[in-house]
């Protein structure tokens, strides 16, 4: 299977919930605001397009979403490697994320996501079956997030098949942003993220301790256009010293348009391409 597809394959089906702050809390809400966006300028239908590094075309790669007329239900079609059909329906309310369901060939995934008076996650809430063995197996995972008077992220609990739990602490820095975040067990350190920012209090790194290295490495870097957009997302592969550079480009109404990647020797890996139809 060509670079990309397998590339792309992995963003789509990954169910590792790491980097809980930038998953649940900063992801939600990108998601949240992409979500408004696509409602402002009456969009019906998203189609991706996957282009390898020759400009060919990726064989066996089809992605599409479609948005009902009442803003309440978005609906993914994917197919990224021959027979792997994937359907993915997003539910929002009051213009936000409510519940994501997923069905693969085997596996069935459900979001649901609870927020507070202010509009801030809460409690998320992760259900998978699987049925590809003969007994169907469920398993759950819970996020339950904790706030102070000013809002911020003070904790969060993970709690998995409602008894194996792990306490995650958020530590801020000076200006309030959320600097540190640990995972506890019984007492026990699991693993520390570190967050950093520039200088407009903007996301660039996402770090974490590489123990075969035995030195912090950074697993995502982020940079930013001159109207605040990520126009460049590098993800470091965690047992290599290689990554992946994707940079982003947008329409004039601040959709996305293009997905490039390259890898660590500047060589074109492939693109995506978007296209998008209105009401």
């Amino acid at each position: 299977m060509r670079f990309l597809l397998t590339l792309v394959c992995c963003i789509l089906f990954a169910n590792g919930y790491s980097q809980y702050y930038f998953n649940d809390i900063i992801s939600t809400q990108l998601s949240n605001d992409q979500y408004k966006l696509l409602r402002t300028h009456k969009i019906k239908k998203i189609k991706a397009v996957s282009y390898e590094a020759d400009n060919s075309q990726t064989e066996g790669f089809f992605i599409e979403e479609e948005i009902s007329m009442d803003g309440k239900r978005i609906t993914l079609n994917a197919l990224t490697s021959g027979d792997r059909v994937s359907v993915t329906n997003r539910t929002y309310e009051s213009g936000k994320l409510k519940r994501t369901q997923a069905k693969g060939s085997a596996v069935e995934t459900k979001t649901e996501y609870t927020y507070n008076e202010k509009g801030q996650v809460q409690k998320i809430q992760f259900t998978t079956i699987d049925t590809a063995t003969a007994v169907k197996m469920v398993s759950t995972e819970e996020h339950e997030w904790v706030y102070n008077e000013a809002g911020q992220p003070v904790s969060m609990l993970k709690i998995k098949n409602k008894a194996d739990t792990t306490a995650i602490e958020f530590i801020k820095d000076e200006q309030g942003l959320i600097a540190e975040e640990r995972w506890k067990k019984k007492n026990r350190k699991l693993e520390t993220y570190y967050y950093y920012y520039d200088t407009k209090n903007r996301l660039t790194d996402i770090v974490r301790y590489n123990a075969r290295l035995k030195k912090l490495l950074p697993d995502y870097l982020y940079e930013y256009d001159d109207k605040g957009r990520v126009n460049q997302m590098t993800q470091v592969s965690l047992n290599s010293s290689s990554y992946i550079a994707w940079l982003y480009t947008y329409t004039e109404k601040g959709l996305k348009q293009t997905e490039t990647g390259y890898d660590k020797e500047k060589r074109l890996v492939g693109r995506i391409e978007y296209g998008y139809e209105l009401y």
